[in-house]
Protein backbone atom coordinates (compact mmCIF):
# COMPACT_ATOMS: atom_id res chain seq x y z
CA UNK A 1 0.00 0.00 0.00
CA UNK A 2 1.38 3.32 -1.36
CA UNK A 3 2.07 5.75 1.55
CA UNK A 4 2.57 9.53 -0.04
CA UNK A 5 3.08 12.54 2.31
CA UNK A 6 -0.66 13.06 2.13
CA UNK A 7 -1.61 9.53 3.00
CA UNK A 8 0.68 9.92 5.67
CA UNK A 9 -0.81 12.95 6.77
CA UNK A 10 -4.51 11.34 6.86
CA UNK A 11 -3.42 8.72 9.72
CA UNK A 12 -3.69 11.54 12.10
CA UNK A 13 -7.24 12.94 10.46
CA UNK A 14 -8.94 13.10 14.26
CA UNK A 15 -12.04 10.84 12.42
CA UNK A 16 -9.96 8.53 11.14
CA UNK A 17 -8.70 5.00 13.00
CA UNK A 18 -5.39 3.78 10.88
CA UNK A 19 -3.16 0.48 11.78
CA UNK A 20 -0.08 2.30 12.33
CA UNK A 21 1.58 -1.54 11.68
CA UNK A 22 1.77 -2.04 7.63
CA UNK A 23 5.15 -3.93 8.39
CA UNK A 24 3.73 -7.57 6.55
CA UNK A 25 1.18 -5.65 4.11
CA UNK A 26 1.90 -6.08 0.21
CA UNK A 27 3.14 -2.53 -0.44
CA UNK A 28 0.59 -1.42 -3.52
CA UNK A 29 2.35 -0.89 -6.85
CA UNK A 30 0.75 1.45 -9.35
CA UNK A 31 1.50 1.38 -12.72
CA UNK A 32 2.81 4.02 -14.47
CA UNK A 33 0.28 5.44 -16.93
CA UNK A 34 -2.64 4.04 -14.32
CA UNK A 35 -5.78 6.63 -13.22
CA UNK A 36 -5.45 7.81 -9.94
CA UNK A 37 -7.87 5.38 -7.84
CA UNK A 38 -9.04 4.83 -4.16
CA UNK A 39 -10.27 1.49 -3.18
CA UNK A 40 -13.02 2.13 -0.43
CA UNK A 41 -15.23 -0.86 1.39
CA UNK A 42 -18.58 0.34 3.40
CA UNK A 43 -18.51 -1.76 5.74
CA UNK A 44 -21.32 -1.16 9.10
CA UNK A 45 -22.17 -3.09 11.54
CA UNK A 46 -25.64 -3.41 12.05
CA UNK A 47 -26.39 -5.70 8.81
CA UNK A 48 -30.31 -7.40 10.19
CA UNK A 49 -30.44 -10.52 7.60
CA UNK A 50 -26.90 -11.86 8.63
CA UNK A 51 -25.61 -10.33 11.59
CA UNK A 52 -21.81 -8.23 11.02
CA UNK A 53 -22.36 -10.18 7.31
CA UNK A 54 -19.09 -8.19 6.12
CA UNK A 55 -16.98 -10.06 8.05
CA UNK A 56 -19.05 -13.68 7.59
CA UNK A 57 -16.96 -16.68 7.15
CA UNK A 58 -17.28 -18.35 3.99
CA UNK A 59 -14.51 -21.53 4.24
CA UNK A 60 -11.61 -20.10 6.13
CA UNK A 61 -12.01 -16.52 5.18
CA UNK A 62 -14.17 -13.46 5.48
CA UNK A 63 -15.86 -12.04 2.76
CA UNK A 64 -14.27 -8.78 3.58
CA UNK A 65 -10.91 -11.01 3.82
CA UNK A 66 -11.46 -12.05 0.55
CA UNK A 67 -12.48 -8.93 -1.07
CA UNK A 68 -9.47 -7.26 0.06
CA UNK A 69 -6.78 -10.49 -0.60
CA UNK A 70 -8.14 -9.55 -4.35
CA UNK A 71 -7.76 -5.55 -3.83
CA UNK A 72 -4.16 -6.34 -2.76
CA UNK A 73 -3.52 -8.85 -5.57
CA UNK A 74 -4.18 -6.42 -8.23
CA UNK A 75 -2.31 -3.96 -6.97
CA UNK A 76 -2.91 -0.96 -8.75
CA UNK A 77 -4.76 1.37 -6.51
CA UNK A 78 -3.12 4.62 -4.74
CA UNK A 79 -4.85 3.32 -1.25
CA UNK A 80 -7.11 0.84 0.29
CA UNK A 81 -9.99 2.41 2.69
CA UNK A 82 -12.58 0.56 5.45
CA UNK A 83 -15.02 2.48 6.39
CA UNK A 84 -16.90 1.19 9.16
CA UNK A 85 -18.15 1.69 13.20
CA UNK A 86 -17.60 -1.62 14.26
CA UNK A 87 -14.37 -2.65 15.80
CA UNK A 88 -14.18 -6.15 15.02
CA UNK A 89 -14.35 -5.14 11.10
CA UNK A 90 -11.79 -2.70 11.74
CA UNK A 91 -9.38 -5.47 12.82
CA UNK A 92 -10.18 -7.40 10.18
CA UNK A 93 -10.04 -4.28 7.66
CA UNK A 94 -6.24 -3.79 9.48
CA UNK A 95 -5.10 -8.01 9.31
CA UNK A 96 -5.88 -7.28 5.69
CA UNK A 97 -3.74 -3.78 4.97
CA UNK A 98 -6.77 -1.85 4.62
CA UNK A 99 -6.57 1.68 6.21
CA UNK A 100 -9.60 2.36 8.44
CA UNK A 101 -12.22 5.53 8.13
CA UNK A 102 -14.41 5.81 11.35
CA UNK A 103 -17.91 5.96 10.11
CA UNK A 104 -20.35 8.04 12.23
CA UNK A 105 -23.52 6.26 13.83
CA UNK A 106 -25.41 9.20 11.55
CA UNK A 107 -23.96 7.35 7.95
CA UNK A 108 -24.57 3.68 9.07
CA UNK A 109 -28.31 3.48 9.61
CA UNK A 110 -30.39 0.65 8.31
CA UNK A 111 -31.96 3.44 5.43
CA UNK A 112 -28.57 5.54 5.16
CA UNK A 113 -27.80 5.50 1.70
CA UNK A 114 -24.53 4.52 0.14
CA UNK A 115 -23.79 7.37 -1.94
CA UNK A 116 -24.15 9.61 1.24
CA UNK A 117 -21.29 7.20 3.36
CA UNK A 118 -19.49 7.58 0.49
CA UNK A 119 -19.81 11.62 0.53
CA UNK A 120 -18.94 11.22 4.70
CA UNK A 121 -15.76 9.60 3.77
CA UNK A 122 -14.72 11.90 0.58
CA UNK A 123 -15.50 15.01 2.78
CA UNK A 124 -13.29 13.84 5.63
CA UNK A 125 -10.58 12.01 4.06
CA UNK A 126 -7.63 13.14 1.19
CA UNK A 127 -8.18 10.35 -1.59
CA UNK A 128 -7.56 9.90 -4.98
CA UNK A 129 -9.88 11.76 -8.25
CA UNK A 130 -11.11 8.67 -8.59
CA UNK A 131 -13.01 6.53 -5.85
CA UNK A 132 -13.73 2.93 -6.31
CA UNK A 133 -16.88 1.37 -3.97
CA UNK A 134 -15.86 -2.24 -3.87
CA UNK A 135 -18.80 -4.59 -2.19
CA UNK A 136 -17.56 -7.21 -0.20
CA UNK A 137 -21.16 -8.98 -0.65
CA UNK A 138 -20.09 -10.11 -4.68
CA UNK A 139 -17.80 -12.75 -3.06
CA UNK A 140 -16.73 -13.56 -7.30
CA UNK A 141 -14.43 -10.08 -7.74
CA UNK A 142 -11.72 -11.14 -9.63
CA UNK A 143 -8.08 -8.72 -10.96
CA UNK A 144 -9.64 -9.04 -14.47
CA UNK A 145 -12.91 -7.07 -13.79
CA UNK A 146 -10.70 -4.32 -11.69
CA UNK A 147 -8.32 -4.35 -14.62
CA UNK A 148 -10.96 -3.92 -17.08
CA UNK A 149 -12.22 -1.07 -15.15
CA UNK A 150 -9.28 0.63 -14.96
CA UNK A 151 -8.76 0.64 -18.62
CA UNK A 152 -12.32 2.36 -18.72
CA UNK A 153 -11.08 4.81 -16.79
CA UNK A 154 -7.53 5.75 -18.31
CA UNK A 155 -9.59 5.94 -22.10
CA UNK A 156 -11.46 8.66 -20.67
CA UNK A 157 -14.53 7.87 -18.51
CA UNK A 158 -15.43 9.44 -15.38
CA UNK A 159 -17.08 6.45 -14.51
CA UNK A 160 -17.44 2.75 -15.03
CA UNK A 161 -19.88 0.09 -13.13
CA UNK A 162 -20.34 -3.99 -13.60
CA UNK A 163 -22.83 -5.27 -15.09
CA UNK A 164 -24.58 -9.04 -16.16
CA UNK A 165 -25.85 -9.67 -19.35
CA UNK A 166 -29.34 -10.92 -19.37
CA UNK A 167 -31.44 -12.82 -21.39
CA UNK A 168 -34.62 -13.53 -19.03
CA UNK A 169 -37.80 -12.24 -20.78
CA UNK A 170 -39.72 -9.65 -18.42
CA UNK A 171 -43.38 -9.18 -17.84
CA UNK A 172 -45.05 -6.76 -15.56
CA UNK A 173 -48.72 -6.85 -13.15
CA UNK A 174 -50.44 -3.44 -14.27
CA UNK A 175 -54.58 -3.22 -13.21
CA UNK A 176 -54.91 -7.24 -13.66
CA UNK A 177 -53.16 -7.34 -16.55
CA UNK A 178 -49.89 -9.62 -17.52
CA UNK A 179 -47.72 -6.97 -19.76
CA UNK A 180 -44.20 -7.50 -21.39
CA UNK A 181 -41.79 -5.09 -20.98
CA UNK A 182 -38.44 -6.00 -23.11
CA UNK A 183 -40.16 -7.97 -25.98
CA UNK A 184 -42.83 -8.47 -28.46
CA UNK A 185 -45.10 -11.83 -27.22
CA UNK A 186 -45.81 -12.79 -31.10
CA UNK A 187 -42.07 -12.13 -31.55
CA UNK A 188 -40.76 -13.91 -29.07
CA UNK A 189 -36.90 -13.41 -29.51
CA UNK A 190 -34.48 -16.12 -29.63
CA UNK A 191 -31.10 -16.28 -27.41
CA UNK A 192 -28.60 -16.33 -30.29
CA UNK A 193 -30.65 -13.73 -32.03
CA UNK A 194 -30.63 -11.28 -28.90
CA UNK A 195 -28.00 -9.89 -27.66
CA UNK A 196 -30.13 -9.09 -24.05
CA UNK A 197 -29.91 -6.36 -21.33
CA UNK A 198 -27.02 -5.10 -18.92
CA UNK A 199 -28.38 -5.20 -15.29
CA UNK A 200 -26.16 -3.77 -12.80
CA UNK A 201 -24.78 -6.15 -10.43
CA UNK A 202 -23.24 -3.97 -7.64
CA UNK A 203 -20.09 -5.61 -7.75
CA UNK A 204 -18.51 -2.43 -7.87
CA UNK A 205 -18.39 1.67 -8.72
CA UNK A 206 -15.74 3.69 -9.63
CA UNK A 207 -16.45 7.78 -9.92
CA UNK A 208 -14.61 10.70 -10.00
CA UNK A 209 -15.34 12.79 -6.90
CA UNK A 210 -16.99 15.47 -8.77
CA UNK A 211 -19.89 12.93 -9.65
CA UNK A 212 -19.88 11.60 -5.93
CA UNK A 213 -19.80 14.89 -4.34
CA UNK A 214 -23.08 15.40 -7.10
CA UNK A 215 -24.98 12.51 -5.36
CA UNK A 216 -24.25 9.98 -8.22
CA UNK A 217 -22.47 6.89 -8.99
CA UNK A 218 -23.60 6.75 -12.67
CA UNK A 219 -24.07 9.55 -15.13
CA UNK A 220 -24.90 8.94 -19.18
CA UNK A 221 -20.93 8.91 -20.19
CA UNK A 222 -19.83 5.74 -17.87
CA UNK A 223 -18.13 2.81 -18.82
CA UNK A 224 -18.92 -0.48 -17.76
CA UNK A 225 -17.61 -3.81 -17.22
CA UNK A 226 -19.64 -6.92 -17.89
CA UNK A 227 -19.25 -9.58 -15.09
CA UNK A 228 -19.48 -13.72 -15.94
CA UNK A 229 -23.06 -14.82 -14.82
CA UNK A 230 -21.21 -17.32 -12.51
CA UNK A 231 -19.18 -14.64 -11.04
CA UNK A 232 -22.29 -11.86 -10.21
CA UNK A 233 -24.00 -13.83 -7.12
CA UNK A 234 -24.90 -11.37 -4.38
CA UNK A 235 -24.84 -12.39 -0.88
CA UNK A 236 -27.75 -11.11 0.72
CA UNK A 237 -29.18 -13.83 2.99
CA UNK A 238 -28.07 -17.44 4.60
CA UNK A 239 -28.83 -19.70 1.66
CA UNK A 240 -26.52 -17.30 -0.50
CA UNK A 241 -23.43 -18.14 1.44
CA UNK A 242 -24.35 -21.87 1.51
CA UNK A 243 -24.35 -20.89 -2.06
CA UNK A 244 -21.35 -19.63 -2.42
CA UNK A 245 -19.79 -22.66 -0.31
CA UNK A 246 -21.05 -24.67 -2.37
CA UNK A 247 -19.57 -23.00 -5.56
CA UNK A 248 -16.16 -22.60 -4.18
CA UNK A 249 -16.31 -26.29 -2.91
CA UNK A 250 -16.84 -27.58 -6.70
CA UNK A 251 -14.15 -25.43 -7.83
CA UNK A 252 -11.37 -26.87 -5.81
Amino acid sequence: MRLTAISIFVLFLGNSIADSNFDNCKVQKSQQNDPQVTALILARGGSKGIPLKNIARIGNQTLMGRTLDTINLFGRFNDVWVSTDHALIADVAKKHCAKVFKRSPEFAKDETASIVSVQEFINQTFTSPIVALIQVTSPFLREKYLAKAFDVIQNGKHCVFTVTRSHKLRWAQTNGRILPLNFDPEKRPRRQDWSGELVENGMFYMASKDLLIEGKFQDEDCGIVEVDKKDSIDIDTPEDLKLVEFLLAMQE
